[in-house]
């Protein structure tokens, strides 16, 4: 069983053991917080539990015994440190590996990559996907779980050290946006600026540099990545059915799984939601898509977001409840494709 099936457990047995309509005590919440921030792993600590790990076609990343942690871009060494012992592929085919231990997603399939350490061998599966998350994504995403159980939900300040990193001086202002451009940066992935931007990078990546969230929807828009689907790393942006608001705010989609019928259950994490870092578990209907509205005549926002049935809420560090009985999903930033 690993650290997160284990850390699942104890949050289902502490749901199940309490009476219905009872809240946890500050207590409990406090000590699921730091059991789920303990159980937390990155891609490739889970890779070294694991002995597997799935790499997008063409995309590299090192042999997770060699893996640099995950750094803020603003921080990235100029050189890793050299790594001893050699590297060995089943099949170059699949993926090749180099002197210093990085792989190269070269054809989807599988193949083992073995380490041959001074301390001993030690052999990964990997499998190589054309629509696997890439490695950015994978980061982006960790780094919004790990802040989310950080903060455990605790009122911060408005100037928080999101807004200190973004503003450089002292702004209280909505966070929202910045909390995803801090997670993008610690991910160790460069957001950009929307406007000078002429063309989607080369690494497929749309992570912006903008504290305002009519400009992130400018970008994903200009793209043609304003989507009405969700995945996992991409941002979710809100609209406001009181006043036909579309932007009103914005957060990190970190799960997103079908239920059926074009619904999706998706769990985020935001930041300045009561001043906080939370995360929101709902339902989404994508038959009833509010992203072209703007775009096609006519077309307003409907709502489209209810709440996931109770007897399926079991986890008590997430959110159910909606953010409030007016705002809907406005649309989705892809990140990736």
């Amino acid at each position: 069983m690993t650290r997160f099936a284990r850390v699942l457990c104890l949050l289902l047995a502490v749901c199940f053991a309490l009476p219905a309509g009872s809240a946890l005590a500050a207590d409990d919440t406090a000590a699921l917080f730091e059991a789920a921030a303990a159980s937390l792993q990155s891609p490739m600590a889970q890779a070294l539990e694991t002995g597997a790990y799935t790499l997008r076609l063409h995309e590299t990343a090192y042999v997770p015994t060699v893996a640099p942690a995950i750094t803020p871009f603003d921080e990235l060494p100029a050189a890793l440190p050299p790594v001893r012992g050699t590297f060995e592929t089943s099949d170059a085919a699949v993926v090749t590996v180099d002197d210093a231990g990085r792989m190269y997603a070269q054809g989807e399939g599988q193949a083992t990559v073995t380490h041959h350490a001074p301390a001993g061998d030690t052999a990964f599966a990997i499998t190589v996907a054309a629509d696997a998350m890439p490695e950015a994504i994978k980061a982006f995403v960790y780094v919004a779980r790990r802040e989310f159980y950080t903060v455990q939900r605790a009122r911060l300040p408005k100037y928080n050290k999101y807004a200190k990193w973004y503003y450089g001086k002292k702004k209280e202002v909505g966070w929202c946006s910045v909390f995803t451009i801090w997670c993008a940066n610690a991910s160790g992935t460069e957001p950009l600026k929307e406007a000078p931007l002429t063309a989607v990078p080369a690494s497929g990546l749309l992570l912006f540099r903008e504290g305002q969230v009519g400009n992130q929807y400018d970008g994903f828009q200009k793209f043609a990545r304003f989507l009405g689907v969700p995945k996992a790393g991409y941002l979710v942006i809100y609209g406001d059915l009181s006043n036909g608001y579309r932007t009103t705010h914005i957060g990190i989609v970190v799960e997103a799984a079908p239920v059926g019928g074009g619904v999706y259950q998706v769990t985020t994490v935001e930041g300045n939601m009561s001043n906080s870092v939370k995360s929101y578990t709902f339902r989404y209907d994508s038959n009833l898509a509010n992203h072209t509205v703007g775009v096609e005549k006519g077309r307003k926002l409907q709502s489209n977001m209810s709440e996931v049935p109770q007897a399926e809420q079991s986890d008590p560090l997430t959110q159910y409840k909606l953010h409030t009985d007016h705002w809907c999903v406005f649309g989705f930033g892809a990140s990736w494709e």
